[in-house]
């Protein structure tokens, strides 16, 4: 039997674990020697790449070369241009997953590995196919795509922390943020409810601190540093370091010696920046952040008195500010003994282990996080799998159409709420940004047939997570198929040399 290895493909940084006999995790470090690998890709020339910390190095010098961020991108249309060709978000992922395959190799020699591959909960169907397909192409058998906050409750559970309580894992990664309620149980794990958004990261605290940097520069010295690709990059770096130093400094001194040069000469960035600051200038964030975990409550019927633990997932969760927000709400239930940064990676490799039978007599129910349906007559959604539905499931709703003398109908495919939970509105003319079109497929109507046209639709999701649709026309019984499955087909990628 293959082994099964779990994986977590994260926004600023990687990592691949296994899950031995007695429940111990490896994870498997990089050749650095680190357990984590920077998710940053350095194009050298247009027949090599470099991943990890070589290439994370290189981000200051040739940003045009180094793409960071990647996850944030997995899914959507744009296109990275390097040396004269244009690569999707999924095709630059799959070479993080070839260099995490490396290492899997190097650690134990095989060359063939099942994965259970972690995605944030809050991610549409195209974002989580776009992030299997990257882990295919690599190498790997995806086995499962399992939601970042279940993944870190398996691992918490299978520490021996099982309880029966209502436990809320709270993940707030480099790029996403991931809540959810889960019951937890001595060989079960439920998920409950989920929220979250695409659009709140470690990432945007490093932005809206370096936009600070960048206007304060402005007004002293009249001189746009955003427009220096260089220099930009350099408060990027600064901005992280203050975040990460403000988690247990009240101040930070940052300085970058020739950051510009003038007709007069060169200019240095000098900024103190203290936490007071730090919290005034990412307020907005941590706001939205707080209005997520009231909604989530609120809109299921719970108070803070519900939830027995918080478990802190994802580094940007060492956030002072946040870190502060989340003991406001919930005192002395938040956990500390348990490393942010692991957790997800840890959990895949137990899920990967339940999987493979190294560990028995475990299992767990994850949910949907947004609800499925299809676009009707009048541009509104409608409904048919709702969110929070425990999955394996299947729904279905029978639908009819005004115009009688139709040959087909087609169905649009919808899945809503694609950025933050705190999104409302079902008309697609009104809030398109609400949603994220699945795809269109046709049924073909008897022509023969004067009664009126009823089309049954289903909405299946299995275990995995794969969405199936099927539409059945109820008076003759033929059925369409439609099914999301994306693969990577780049004949360069296989070119590609990576380091």
């Amino acid at each position: 039997m293959k082994r099964c290895v779990g994986i977590d493909f994260g926004t600023s940084n990687s990592m691949i674990a296994v899950c031995r006999e007695g429940g111990g995790i490896d994870i498997i470090s990089s050749e650095s020697g680190k357990r984590y690998l920077p998710s940053v890709i350095y194009f050298k020339n247009e027949n090599e790449a470099v991943i990890g910390d070589n290439a994370k190095s290189m981000q200051l010098l040739e940003s045009e070369h180094t793409i960071a961020n990647i996850k944030r991108y997995m899914g959507t249309d744009m296109l990275f241009p390097l040396y004269g060709r244009g690569y999707r978000a999924e095709e630059l992922a799959s070479l993080i997953f070839r260099k995490l395959k490396k290492s899997f190799v190097d650690y134990c020699g095989e060359t063939e590995a099942d994965a259970v591959v972690t995605v944030p909960a809050y991610f549409d169907h195209y974002q989580r196919e776009a992030v299997r397909s990257a882990a295919e192409n690599a190498g790997f058998n995806v086995l499962r795509l399992l939601n970042e906050p279940t993944s870190a409750a398996l691992f918490y559970n299978n520490i021996g922390k099982n309880t029966g309580d209502v436990c809320m894992v709270f993940d707030l990664g480099g790029g996403t943020l991931d809540i959810s309620l889960i019951e937890m149980n001595e060989d079960c794990c439920k998920v409950l409810y989920t929220g979250g958004s695409t659009e709140i990261g470690g990432v945007d605290f490093d932005v809206a601190v370096a936009e600070y940097f960048i206007e304060n520069f402005r007004r002293q010295h009249d001189i746009d540093l955003k427009s220096d690709p260089i220099a930009y990059q350099q408060l990027l770096f600064q901005a992280e370091k203050a975040k990460m130093e403000l988690s247990s400094l009240n101040e930070v001194n940052l300085v970058v010696p020739y950051i510009t040069v003038t007709k007069k000469g060169a200019l240095h960035f000098k900024e103190t920046i203290t936490r007071e600051t730090f919290d005034a200038i990412t307020s907005s964030l941590t706001k939205g952040i707080r209005n997520i975990i009231e909604n989530l409550l609120e809109s299921n019927g719970l108070k803070t008195d519900d939830i027995a633990k918080v478990l802190p997932v994802g580094g940007a969760s060492r956030i002072h500010s946040v870190r502060r927000l989340v003991s406001d709400i919930f005192a002395d239930k938040v956990r500390k003994d348990m490393n942010p940064e692991e957790a997800v990676v840890s959990g895949a490799a137990v899920n990967a282990a339940m999987i493979s039978g190294v560990i028995k007599d475990k299992v767990f129910y994850d949910v949907t996080s947004h609800n499925l349906g299809v676009e009707d007559d009048n541009g509104n959604f409608e409904v048919i799998l709702r969110k929070n539905e425990v999955y394996p499931v299947e729904f279905s709703m029978i639908f009819t159409t005004p115009e009688l003398e139709r040959k087909n109908i087609t169905v649009h495919v919808l899945q809503d709420m694609a950025k933050s939970s705190l999104n409302i509105g079902n008309s697609l003319e009104e809030n398109p940004e609400h949603f994220a079109s699945l795809g269109r497929f046709s049924v073909e109507l008897d022509e023969n047939d004067e009664s009126e046209p009823l089309i049954d639709i289903s909405f299946m999701i299995d275990e995995s997570g794969i969405i199936n649709v099927k539409a059945k026309d109820v008076h003759t019984g033929k059925e369409t198929d439609f099914t999301l499955r994306l693969k990577i087909e780049n004949e360069i990628l296989d070119t590609l040399e990576i380091f």
